[in-house]
């Protein structure tokens, strides 16, 4: 079965980086008939290669696999940069709030850790939420 638009975001990644498919063939260590099969859509890339790009390309995964934005970045990306956003706005809200003055380096280690925290629950259901006040508060007793 073949990823529905891989040969196109395939690509797509490879006219950005301004290759020939015999550069693009080269780059990613296959032959040059292998990557036109993946460019026409008549094989799916493997794990193997779909991180050989991601490595090459800094191109998100889940894109190339989903497809669904035309930024180049999946859902779950825009999703985590927006986690990451609400939590440093949260952190820095908190810490004038409470009246604390901590150095640039402890407000990147709060928001780190939990950034860090967020990446490892299920992010469908924390979506669209603001971060927890309270478990901000001890992160900045932690920190400060």
């Amino acid at each position: 079965m073949t990823v529905s638009g891989l040969g196109h975001r395939l690509a797509a990644v490879r006219n950005m980086a301004r290759l020939s498919q015999e550069e693009m063939s080269q780059k990613l260590g296959i032959s040059r008939s292998a990557y036109q099969n993946y460019e026409r859509g008549q094989r799916d890339l493997t794990a193997q290669l779909l991180l050989a790009i991601y490595a090459a390309f800094d191109v998100d995964p889940l894109w190339m696999l989903e497809g669904d934005t035309d930024a180049g970045k999946s859902r779950r990306h825009e999703a985590i940069a927006v986690a990451y956003r609400k939590i440093g706005i949260a952190v820095e809200r908190r810490s004038i709030e409470r009246g604390l003055t901590l150095t640039p380096e402890k407000k990147w280690d709060a928001i780190e850790f939990l950034f860090d925290e967020f990446l490892n629950t299920d992010a469908s259901a924390v979506e669209g939420r603001e971060p927890d006040r309270t478990r901000i508060d001890s992160v900045l007793r932690l920190v400060s």
